[in-house]
């Protein structure tokens, strides 16, 4: 057992804690309560009753690990969709080796997102929402764009969610199906911009959120920019289950005078240290704080040596048990020492590594997928690849001659896999679990192979988001990611289909049953993590 046990211990505890407490509260305490937060006599100074709230809003997107406790990002990103999406593994025989990467879902763990999300973003947006609606519509348009960036993470991992009715009071809180959520953030977006314009048009100069904004210092045409390629990714993820609309709202993206974000150097979405407040990279908690809990994956490993990808030094150090290469660990294997891959290849980033949302090279690869499915993208889809390929080595320090070399090799493909401890886990050149994609552009190519080369260098690009990463491969089946090797979900998780969703916390069932009956009935399926979500529909 390595340290960061005690941690899930004591968030099991805090989990228990607020299930019992909401069995004889309202609902909306149990959602809108949390010691940590600021309190009454803080509000009194400045603008800080109003937008003080926007940086809990902001530290709590990701789970941070401001204090040096990575817990709840570990159970519910790292051991969740970082691992789902392919990126990451653990070395570590978490629950004697049975746990989420082998499908022996940890309840415990797959709770984690949810309160986060609930308790800290929704809580601190009801408070904005509260105290700046009327009279500072500015914070809370901001709000309103970290709501929407919130809780497309959390309801890509469940399912239907409580949004719509947050905050309105009762002994319960509504949810709503996946369906209305997706086509409320639209609307919300839309006001969003709106009341930034025409701050903007008004007073052009000000910064209302100077103090308050982590992100892009109150600069708020970036606020804008950041909205329409939030908008942008919201309408991709539409594509297989409602195509005009995904068309629509993605051709009003590109087509917004405002603009989408496009430089690496001023309009990345992150969050990172500055005046006043220190962000600790979660990644590097667990990593090198817990002693090594995450490491680089099998399926990483197989694309970046296969490609010769330079951004594998950028992303990952060399092992320490084989010098001078990169050992990726296999997900959901059967582990029995930590010691046993433990040297393998650890992260490359640092205390301070800024926490990235969103990047240029994302916002390239979504244009080039509309392009290739018709839509208006402002360019072709072969350009736009090369841009977002292009953008993600810049991102990385690497020149557009570099990036050139690269998107010109027309022959390499991802490469065989060996496991040194145990070959039960080795995949084949020859293998059907291996993806054959090559890296330069071809015209002729079908569509489908065209759409795993743009998925996959996307896949690359977004390295280390797994929430997103883990959402695209489930909407289309890209990148081609080995399967697990052991499978304790019983029969219910489909092998080659992997993972589709997160079940529902237990503490929901304690304390908001009626509405996750509801909601279990809008996802058409069992609560479990076999069903697929609405937008979920390609090969079904």
């Amino acid at each position: 057992m390595t340290r960061n046990i005690k941690f899930f211990s004591q968030a099991l505890i805090i989990t228990f804690m607020w299930s019992t407490i909401a069995s004889c509260t309202k609902k909306f305490e149990d959602y809108n309560t949390n010691p940590a937060n600021a309190t009454d006599s803080m509000l009194q100074y400045d603008n800080i009753g109003k937008a003080i709230f926007l940086v809990q809003m902001q530290k709590n997107i990701m789970p941070n690990a401001t204090t040096g406790d990575a817990s709840v990002y570990q159970v519910a990103q790292n051991l969740c969709a970082d691992a789902f999406s392919g990126m990451l593994s653990s070395p570590t025989p978490f629950g004697g080796g049975k746990n989420n990467l082998n499908y022996s879902i940890n309840n415990g763990w797959t709770s984690g997102y949810f309160n986060n999300e609930l308790n800290n973003v929704m809580q601190a947006w009801l408070q904005v929402k509260q105290r700046a609606s009327v009279d500072a519509p500015e914070v809370f348009a901001v709000a309103q764009i970290l709501k929407v960036l919130s809780m497309q993470r959390v309801t890509d991992l469940y399912g239907p969610m409580p949004y719509s009715q947050y905050g309105q009071g009762g002994f319960s809180v509504g949810y709503d199906s996946q369906e209305s959520i997706y086509k409320t953030f639209f609307t919300d977006i839309d006001s969003a911009i709106l009341s930034l314009d025409a701050f903007i048009k008004e007073k052009p100069e000000a910064k209302p959120i100077q103090k308050f904004d982590l992100v892009y210092g109150s600069d708020l045409t970036k606020w804008i920019k950041f909205a329409n390629s939030l908008r942008l990714r919201i309408a991709m993820r539409l594509s297989y289950v409602a195509p005009q609309l995904a068309q629509q709202q993605a051709e009003k993206a590109v087509a917004d005078p405002h603009g989408f974000i496009t430089d690496n150097a001023t309009e990345i979405a992150r969050i990172q240290t500055q005046t006043g407040y220190v962000i600790v990279n979660p990644l590097y908690v667990i990593d090198v704080v817990y002693q090594g809990d995450t490491r680089m994956s099998a399926d990483m490993e197989s694309f970046l040596l296969g490609y010769k990808d330079p951004r594998i030094a950028t992303y990952f150090k060399p092992s320490t048990q084989f010098p001078g290469t990169y050992k990726g660990i296999r997900r959901g294997i059967d582990i029995v020492s930590k010691d046993d891959r433990v040297n393998f290849s650890s992260l490359n980033t640092n205390v301070n590594t800024p926490v990235v949302w969103m990047t240029p090279a994302e916002v390239c690869f979504l244009r080039a997928e509309g392009a290739l499915r018709g839509w208006n993208m402002g360019g072709n889809a072969k350009d736009l690849y090369e841009q977002g390929v292009t953008k993600s080595f810049g991102k990385e320090g690497f020149s557009a001659s570099q990036a050139s070399t690269y998107l010109a090799d027309g022959t390499s493909k991802p490469s065989a896999y060996t496991d040194p401890v145990d070959a039960a886990n080795n995949i084949a050149a020859t293998s059907s679990d291996l993806s054959k994609i090559t890296i330069k552009w071809n015209e002729s190519d079908n569509f489908e192979t065209k759409l795993e080369r743009i998925i996959t260098q996307k896949w690359i690009a977004i390295y280390p988001e797994g929430c997103e990463a883990w959402a695209e491969y489930r909407r289309t089946g890209y990148p081609k990611i080995f399967p697990v090797v052991v499978n304790y979900s019983n029969g219910v998780i489909n092998t080659k289909k992997q993972i589709r969703r997160l079940p529902y916390p237990t503490a929901e069932y304690n304390s908001n049953g009626a509405e996750v009956a509801k909601a279990v009935s809008l996802l058409g399926g069992p609560d479990n993590g076999a069903t697929r979500l609405w937008w979920d529909t390609k090969n079904k």
